[in-house]
């Protein structure tokens, strides 16, 4: 049975330790350590998994360590973790952390993985791009499938993409709450209740999330197809542009692509 430690507490990881759960790998399989606060204590206490006192006893049996702190912790983290880690995975769950930088802090570990879980992971509903730092082997290979799948779809991807999909699905979900949200507060300034703007928009981005999942059209003519020409939705999108909806949308990804790479540096 594989044994899971991971560093970090948080969201992010209380999603993939419930995802592993539900898989199939037992708590007493699983240790979780956290920094200061009651984050990881309050995991251990949901799930059942062991709460670790320090890095040597998180790591005693592991197999997977899972990087899941904060990204500017990193050059914080006890250096003991570099024998602690000789000859485990290493699976990195950090924004904008390159392998390199992984490589340089785990440099005994016999394989890094740079991955970027986003929050849908937390309903088994999300999509992990990663990116080894080298060649896994088929064992390893399907530890990390087996793990980030416990959040969802995985999308293997060269390294020098993933600042781009941390801007498309890292990210994405945060604007597309944006959307949600402004949609909503619109509703109601044009004459619904706030029960009713909730329902409508969320139940529309839902059904259309949906549509387009299982269509074989594109987007755009997902779009045509509801657009008529001189219609409402003709009318809407025409504002859209008008008001630079393309470009707002095209400067919000990629200042998250730029900021990737920052934490990168």
């Amino acid at each position: 049975m594989t044994h899971l430690a991971f560093l970090g507490a948080g969201r992010m990881a209380s999603a993939m330790v419930h995802g592993v759960i539900a898989r199939g790998i037992t708590t007493d399989h699983i240790a979780v350590l956290g920094g200061s606060g009651t984050s990881a204590p309050a995991l251990a206490a949901q799930s059942g998994v062991r709460l670790a006192s320090d890095p040597a006893s998180l790591l005693a049996g592991a197999e997977v360590f899972v990087l899941a702190c904060k990204p500017q912790h990193l050059p914080t983290l006890p250096a003991a973790l570099t024998e602690l880690t000789e000859g485990k995975l290493v699976v990195s769950v950090l924004a904008g952390v390159t392998n390199a930088r992984l490589r340089g802090v785990f440099p005994k570990a016999r394989a890094v993985v740079r991955s970027m879980p986003n929050t849908p992971g937390s309903i088994g509903a999300g999509v992990t791009p990663y990116s080894p730092a080298e060649p896994l082997s088929l064992g390893d290979a399907a530890l990390t499938e087996s793990l980030l799948g416990a959040l969802g779809k995985t999308f293997p991807v060269p390294e020098e993409k993933m600042d781009a999909v941390t801007a498309a699905a890292g990210s994405g979900p945060g604007f597309l709450f944006e959307i949600v949200e402004t949609m909503e507060r619109t509703a109601v300034e044009l004459g619904l209740t706030p029960e009713e703007a909730a329902v409508l928009v969320r139940e529309t981005f839902i059904g259309s999330a949906k549509l387009l999942e299982h269509s074989r059209r594109t987007p755009g003519e997902l779009r045509d197809a509801v657009t008529s020409p001189n219609g409402t939705t003709y009318a809407g999108l025409c504002a859209m542009r008008a008001n630079g909806m393309a470009g707002v949308l095209r400067a919000t990804m990629t200042a998250c692509r730029d900021r990737s790479r920052e934490l990168g540096r």
